[in-house]
């Protein structure tokens, strides 16, 4: 069985980057609603072209940075990982990230 997982994890590190997109993606839509609610907050207020470009920037650009920036770290971060240890750890996230989304009612 060890042998298995030590194999599976040998065929992640292939997709490695792939998987950490993934993540970052799942993270960024759990909590995208939250960070738009907050931007929302602070330019409410404001004119529409300074709430239409903020959009713009926050959605286009914020979120867009995040993700190339927050996929690399991660990819850097699973690389340290041990292969054995890969496939456990992807379920374990994207399992935690599915209870946090049912929680939170996203699913």
């Amino acid at each position: 069985m060890t042998e298995l997982v030590i194999n599976v994890g040998q065929w992640f590190r292939g997709y490695q980057y792939q998987t950490a997109m993934a993540i970052v993606a799942t993270v960024l839509v759990i909590f995208g609603n939250d960070i738009n609610s907050a931007v929302r907050k602070l330019v409410a207020k404001q004119h529409f072209i300074i709430r239409c470009i903020t959009f713009i920037v926050v959605c286009a650009f914020g979120y867009g940075l995040l993700t190339v920036w927050l996929t690399r770290l991660l990819s850097q971060q699973l690389s340290q990982v041990p292969n054995s240890y890969v496939l456990p750890l992807i379920v374990a996230i994207f399992s935690v990230l599915g209870v946090y989304a049912q929680k939170r009612r996203h699913i």
